[in-house]
């Protein structure tokens, strides 16, 4: 189908939140501070991004449009959103699929995040663990000895890091601005909260251990090179069939990409025209899949998430 849809983003307030987003992104509304601006997700009932033209929530959008989207998963598969951290988050991790289904009755997570400014500065990042066994792991989270039990990671901006289900993250925001890709899931499960003892955000020690690698899964930060084509910059952080498909798009001036599945792209600098359709800084479009050829024409950059199945999935 040769027509483009819009996505209304959803805003929403953590305990670690700030107003930076809402400073970058000029945006005119009644929250005190936003921590996650989400570009697309579709969790019924919850987090469901709308449709502009179809004035309905995307979870039932894809039902009723399977073939704009040209995968055959029952619920719509991938989520993108730019996020904020300015305060303690929480120590936690997120299970995957088949364990959330099962004990929660959703989806989990799997997901990556990048800065949006790419710069020479170097962050540390908690991200891993060292204990040997769950019982250890047990014993230093009540000591909350966080120094024999966290692993880091050393991360520049501009860098993309993919989180596989149950890795240990969390802590100390930084601040910085960043795109998350990931499967379309919202499910946390937390250890430590500095202490806040809230009831809406439980801690599932249980439930952490069960998810967890003993030991730790391998990770790493990895800088990736643009692929360069006339008029754009295009950087491929991650495709993974049955997780998620993750870019980013730097135009300055014009040309033109085609991708063989659906396309969502956020617009988080500048502005341009995908085909004939205006974007500009925050704007979220869809591309259907089939779409074709379309071209970039502008000053801008561009996040998107895409997904494809896994092999021998049916269409």
């Amino acid at each position: 189908m040769r027509k483009i849809f819009h996505l209304e983003p959803i805003y929403k307030s953590f305990v670690w939140a700030g107003r930076k987003l809402i400073d970058e992104f000029g945006l005119d509304q009644n929250m005190d501070k936003i921590g996650t601006i989400y570009c697309a997700i579709a969790i019924p009932g919850d987090l469901d991004s709308i449709v502009r033209e179809a004035n309905e929530p995307l979870s039932l959008f894809y039902a009723r449009h399977q073939e704009l989207f040209g995968c055959s998963e029952p619920d719509f598969p991938v989520r993108m959103t730019i996020t904020c951290n300015e305060g303690f988050q929480s120590y936690q991790s997120h299970p995957d699929d088949a364990y959330a289904l099962e004990h929660d009755g959703c989806r989990g997570k799997v997901s990556g995040a990048v800065a949006l400014r790419e710069s020479d500065h170097v962050g540390t990042w908690l991200f891993g663990h060292k204990a040997s066994s769950r019982e250890e792991f047990r014993e230093l989270v009540y000591a909350k000895d966080w120094d024999r039990l966290f692993d880091t990671l050393e991360v520049r901006d501009g860098d993309y890091v993919h989180t596989p289900a149950g890795v240990i993250h969390g802590g100390w925001g930084s601040g910085i601005v960043s795109a998350t890709f990931g499967t379309n899931g919202d499910l946390t499960y937390r250890f430590y909260d500095n202490d806040r003892n809230d009831p809406n955000r439980p801690l599932e020690m249980d439930k952490v251990c069960d998810c967890a690698s003993f030991p730790e899964l391998p990770f790493c930060a990895e800088r990736v090179k643009p692929i360069k084509t006339e008029g754009i910059l295009r950087y491929d952080y991650h495709d993974i069939d049955g997780e998620y498909v993750a870019k980013k798009f730097k135009v300055g001036g014009s040309g033109s990409y085609s991708h063989d599945s659906f396309l969502i792209m956020t617009c988080v600098d500048g502005s341009g025209i995908i085909d004939d359709e205006p974007i500009a800084k925050g704007d979220t479009l869809l591309i259907p899949c089939g779409y074709g050829e379309f071209e970039l024409k502008g000053s801008m950059e561009l996040i998107a998430i895409s997904y494809h199945e896994k092999s021998g999935d049916t269409q």
